[in-house]
């Protein structure tokens, strides 16, 4: 799982290693070419058009862009990639919202906590959606068993190599391991490197490497190197006096002494071992106690005062008093009263918690059925309104029909009489006592009425 997380994974990774292990060895082997490498991996979920919600790995590859769940898998060419979008996330102010946006479409990933890691993530692909072809030394890619000194640093920009923001900051081990590293690298075959250092009339140094030589070193962490300043062979400790302390220990010699802050032992088998002849300083019974071998006085008045403590404590519980049966038991009591309580508070609690839970399930469901039946009944009264409305539409369209074949039948009738009555002229109208004759009326005709008004035989 290192190509996944690298060798030095934070918390974040090694969960999200745990959590998806088998994914990703699956997926090593079905979606990974044989020459791609995995640049960085975060935990994010998918949020599908169709509603569906994928939790899943986001990687970076040398190649491409993948999003690896148990039901889909998904990969984008960075040259398919035509921005990004990053802001925080709507529903949690503590992560990120990430869009990708794929020519006209967008693909957007969510639940992206905010730490190093999702901050590197984001750095590595604004790079290779700008520069696909710059490579990239990324927390997943790096070995951290060779430090970044500045000679390495420089390298890597003259090669135009990009380092992300977190594995300088990740690969900074502290002075101690930083210095270690980068003298393993220049003394690939040392038997011992420690921190230490030479004085004879001034302190010299802080790292002390043995390789076929002893040589001494100054360390600067800050600037990221590492200066030789004196190379001794082993004959230069011949006869030397060794003399071990509870950490460090001191090779004295007739020009100075070296001093090594720890690993004292070893120094000594390797002197040892080439045949260079020396001693050990040999100290009074008491100057072997710890505390009492430097022979500082506020050494020894510290050691006094914790081992007088240490005895004090002895002696109080050899020879106290022992507690009375019922003393004793009391406290078990109350002990054992006071565990029955707590168990007891935490059973209350959780039953309190579960019956409010399901007190709020319930109160859900209530309105849940309270919208239904009022949807449903919203739904009843529209039917019964568009039902009456039709009723009453149809009731007057039927209405009008019948007054309109009422009125259409009145007017046949009446168009009837006028054909069945005829006046030749106006004498036969007044003779037959019907002048003068209205329009409408029978025997109405327009040869009676010959000025129009309609009203026939009126002069």
């Amino acid at each position: 799982m290192q190509k996944w997380i690298g060798k030095r994974p934070t918390m974040g990774q090694k969960s999200l290693k745990t959590k998806y292990e088998k994914l990703l060895l699956q997926a090593q082997n079905t979606l990974l070419t044989s020459n791609e490498k995995i640049l960085k991996v975060i935990e994010a979920e998918c949020d599908k058009k169709s509603g569906r919600e994928l939790d899943g790995v986001f990687a970076l590859t040398t190649e491409s862009v993948l999003f690896i769940s148990k039901r889909e898998n998904m990969t984008y060419k960075y040259s398919q990639i035509s921005d990004i979008d990053v802001r925080t996330d709507g529903k949690d102010k503590n992560e990120w919202q990430l869009t990708l946006k794929i020519g006209r479409s967008k693909r957007t990933f969510d639940d992206i906590k905010k730490n190093d890691d999702s901050q590197e993530f984001i750095e590595i692909l604004e790079h290779m959606i700008a520069n696909q072809s710059q490579d990239i030394l990324t927390t997943v890619t790096h070995d951290f068993d060779y430090f970044l000194h500045a000679e390495r640093l420089e390298d890597l920009r003259t090669r135009e190599v990009k380092i992300t923001s977190f594995l300088l900051k990740r690969d900074d081990m502290g002075f101690t391991k930083n210095g270690e590293r980068l003298l393993r690298e220049k003394h690939k075959n040392a038997e011992l490197i420690v921190e230490g250092f030479y004085q004879d009339k001034q302190k010299k140094g802080n790292f002390i490497v043995v390789d076929n030589n002893v040589l001494l070193y100054q360390y600067d962490n800050k600037e990221r190197k590492a200066e030789q300043i004196n190379k001794w062979s082993y004959t230069f400790f011949t006869n030397a006096v060794i003399d071990h302390f509870a950490i460090k220990t001191v090779i004295n010699n007739d020009e100075g002494k070296l001093v090594l802050n720890s690993s004292g032992k070893a120094f000594a088998n390797i002197l040892s071992k080439v045949n260079i002849p020396f001693k050990f300083k040999k100290r009074k019974w008491h100057q072997k106690i710890l505390g009492f071998r430097s022979g500082k006085w506020w050494k020894k008045s510290i050691a006094s005062l914790v081992y007088l403590l240490t005895l004090l404590i002895i002696i109080a519980i050899a020879f106290g008093e022992e507690p009375k049966e019922s003393d004793s038991i009391k406290p078990a009591t109350e002990v054992s009263n006071s565990e029955e309580e707590k168990v007891e508070k935490e059973k209350r609690l959780a039953e309190e918690k579960r019956l409010a839970e399901e007190k709020e399930k319930q109160e859900e469901a209530r309105k849940q059925e309270e919208k239904r039946l009022a949807e449903e009944q919203r739904k009843k009264e529209e039917e019964a309104r568009l039902a009456e409305e039709k009723r009453i539409a149809e009731e007057q369209r039927k209405k009008e029909e019948e007054a309109r074949f009422a009125e259409e039948k009145r007017i046949a009738e009446e168009e009837q009489q006028q054909t069945n009555v005829y006046f030749k002229n106006c004498t036969d109208a007044r003779a037959a006592g019907a002048a003068p004759v209205h329009r409408g009326e029978p025997g109405y005709a327009k040869h009676l009425d010959r000025d129009g008004d309609g009203i026939g035989c009126d002069s």
